[in-house]
């Protein structure tokens, strides 16, 4: 799993979703916002983790 194309995209698109998160923390007031795509990110991660653990 690790360094194959859906790591890499994994990887990628959990980058983009925290620095949106960050983002959204110190654009709107709105805290729901940030903690829905923070929570998006954070299970994008732990699926990538249990892929990697799984596919050894």
């Amino acid at each position: 799993m690790r360094g194959s194309k859906l790591d890499e995209l994994m990887t990628l698109l959990f980058m983009i979703l925290a620095a949106v998160a960050v983002l959204v923390v110190f654009i709107t007031n709105n805290r729901q916002y940030f903690l829905v795509i923070a929570g998006i990110a954070v299970v994008i991660r732990l699926v990538q983790y249990l892929l990697r653990f799984v596919k050894k």
